[in-house]
């Protein structure tokens, strides 16, 4: 008997839904069938029970991924139907830099949801550093690039068990493997998706990567990017025709509202959660403007910063 038959759809179902991690999953099937069930195997099942409902559908869909990927990296959507059509509490998460985060990252994110209950949520993009695959110079007292790799998927692990939905900007540390394969003349075909780098255990079906996420609130849509490309968040609104909110700039945190005779617009910028001590971040030691760590939530259409405020030691005061 094929192994698939070996159980119900019923019992498919449940096991996949209660493990969602292929690997525990495959232990679960293989004690249940007295067989060895692969993690592949688990990871067809799952695209036939619980993403497409039928195997000539997950068949299908296998066989598009083999098609040659279009070159355009900084897509990878994924499933968008949580978005609200309005999106009333909406939360940003600034610049991460992961495995560079701020220690008290996770608690502060965990209070901010706790308190403001959000509806949908986007982060702006460079959810990982790329220190060591940096066009820059890299410090070579902090780790290799597959070191490097394995603690940024950890935290961001992290960040999916709190945040299992989340749109994300591309971005120019998030997308350093893209940007490395370009200059060493690899097409696009030859790289793993967002996705795939990230999250090889489960692929984060709720979490979709793009240049721009445009959402709409009760006072108008509001745009989602990781930088401006040039000028400030507001002019840059004023361009786009409507109310915008930036990253990268670790240093700015706040917003401002500027106005036509048709309409109000603002600019945001998101500030980070960077650990500013770390060594990936020796370059900013110079620089005047120092990083503000804080979130951003946009509430009924009105941006609130919140600053996450740290003590004389550089611990949140929450924690």
């Amino acid at each position: 008997m094929r192994l698939i038959k070996m159980v119900t759809k019923e019992q498919h179902v449940d096991i996949l839904t209660r493990y969602p991690n292929d690997a525990d999953a495959a232990e679960i099937y293989s004690a249940a069938m007295q067989q060895p069930v692969t993690r592949q195997n688990c990871t067809y099942w799952r695209k036939i029970f619980l993403d497409v409902g039928t195997k000539a559908k997950a068949d299908a869909a296998i066989m598009s991924n083999r098609e040659l990927r279009t070159p355009s990296p900084g897509d990878d959507v994924g499933n968008t139907a949580w978005v609200p059509d309005t999106a009333r509490r909406l939360m940003v998460i600034g610049d991460l830099h992961c495995p560079y985060w701020h220690p008290d990252t996770m608690a502060f994110l965990r209070h901010i949801k706790h308190e403001y209950n959000p509806d949908c949520f986007v982060q702006v993009g460079d959810e990982t550093d790329g220190h060591a695959i940096s066009f820059h110079e890299s410090d070579p007292n902090l780790d290799s690039a597959g070191v490097e790799l394995e603690k940024a998927k950890a935290q961001l692990k992290e960040l999916h068990d709190e945040f299992p939905q989340m749109l994300v900007c591309h971005s120019n540390h998030g997308s350093l493997v893209y940007r490395r394969a370009k200059f060493s003349g690899l097409p696009v075909q030859f790289i793993k998706s967002y996705r795939e780098i990230l999250f090889p255990e489960h692929s984060a079906r709720d979490w979709s990567w793009s240049f721009n996420w445009k959402i709409n609130t009760p006072a108008g849509p509001v745009l989602f990017r990781h930088q401006t490309g040039g000028g400030d968040a507001l002019t840059a609104a004023a361009a786009e025709g409507c109310n915008l909110v930036v990253g990268h700039e670790h240093g700015k945190f706040g917003s401002s509202y500027g106005a036509t005779s048709m309409r109000l617009f603002f600019g945001a910028y998101t500030g980070c959660l960077i650990d500013k001590d770390s060594l990936a971040f020796a370059y900013g030691r110079v620089f005047p403007r120092k990083p503000i760590l804080g979130v951003l939530m946009i509430i009924d259409g009105v941006p609130v910063n919140i600053p996450m405020v740290l003590d004389s030691e550089g611990r949140w005061i929450g924690a």
